[in-house]
């Protein structure tokens, strides 16, 4: 490349400074380094740049800019970010997702190739105990996942995809992403991973059910979480029940000999919904993920379903309760 474009990397963090060290560390040592480093932070520990993070980055001729902000939601703290950045790309990356040494001088190759606006994060899922690779396995799997963090856009995607809502705890980071697809501005997704996300490690079910339900509370009013499978389920199994119990009434007219007579209907229909979900959630979706059919088999899917089961029903609950009343900020949908 003739010109190798200014880049500002924005960290949002909501975490102590000593993970906060490790991912500035990872931006440090970048085979293609940053101009500058923009923090914002919004951890109980904010305050004062930790010293190991001035001397780290002014050891790698990287400009530190730290800025303060409590209680800052991720969205807003990635608008602030965005506000103090000065470089030609932004690089959106968070505490506990680790970026890989190639990191930046990978999305520049792509950005170049396929003259895109920006590049979105590939992340990988670590994991080390037998909980956390279940989870991994039934929510996330091998194969790398589409995400912000680890993502690098030009900053005139700004000027007409606007800013991030900065009113919702979780679920902005997606609903941008669904609004540059809309607006048809050209993005590359990355076949190979480029980021270890390591917030897995360390889990239990209760931080797990915790976290599903601080995050779906907090960003079920956003457009793209409209329940849409709980209508679903509202409207077509009650369907499929009144067919089962008229089944072979209207179409068999009882008649057992006939070849229409299904034996046990209601049954079968009744217990449709649980095989289907545990055939879906513990084999299918991790194996559309990249699992090894040989990891699932003969049982321990059985036990990767459990665990989406706990999750999944936190969500309905969630998405269950009465629709929330705020004041959303116009600021994050406005370019």
């Amino acid at each position: 490349m003739s010109h190798v474009p200014n880049i500002s990397v924005v960290i949002p963090s909501n975490h102590g400074h000593r993970e906060l060290l490790y991912v500035v560390r990872a931006v440090c040592y970048q085979t293609v380094k940053p101009v500058e480093i923009v923090i914002v932070d919004s951890s109980d520990e904010c305050g004062v740049c930790p010293s190991e993070i001035t001397a780290l980055c002014a050891g790698s001729d990287i400009i530190l800019i730290y800025e303060q902000r409590q209680r800052a939601l991720p969205g807003d703290a990635r608008n602030i970010g965005f506000c103090l950045a000065k470089g030609e790309l932004i690089a959106y990356i968070d505490v506990q997702t680790i970026p890989r040494p190639r990191w930046l001088e990978a999305a520049l190759s792509l950005l170049a190739i396929h003259c895109a606006a920006g590049v979105l994060g590939a992340t990988c899922f670590s994991a080390e105990t037998r909980f956390e690779r279940l989870v991994r396995d039934g929510f996330y799997g091998l194969m790398p996942r589409t995400t912000l963090p680890g993502s690098v856009f030009r900053r005139e995607v700004f000027s007409r995809a606007g800013q991030f809502i900065d009113w919702v705890r979780a679920g902005e980071d997606t609903e941008w992403i669904l609004r540059l697809e809309v607006l048809k501005i050209p993005i590359v997704y990355p076949a190979v991973a480029l980021v270890d996300y390591v917030g897995l490690i360390g889990s239990d079910m209760k931080q797990l059910l915790k976290k599903r339900y601080r995050n779906y509370t907090a960003s079920r009013d956003l457009p793209h979480f409209f329940p849409q499978k709980l209508l679903l389920w509202l409207v077509l199994y009650p369907l499929l029940v009144l067919i089962a119990f008229n089944w072979n009434y209207l179409i068999a007219d009882w008649r057992m000999d006939s070849p229409l007579y299904i034996g046990h209907v209601t049954k079968i229909v009744a217990i449709l919904p649980g095989v289907t979900y545990v055939i879906v959630r513990g084999l299918m979706l991790p194996l559309q993920r990249g699992v090894g059919i040989w990891r699932l088999l003969p049982v321990r899917f059985m036990a990767v379903t459990l665990v989406c089961v706990m999750a999944d029903l936190v969500k309905v609950l969630v998405f269950s309760l009465p629709k929330r009343t705020h004041v959303a900020s116009a600021a994050g949908l406005e370019s």
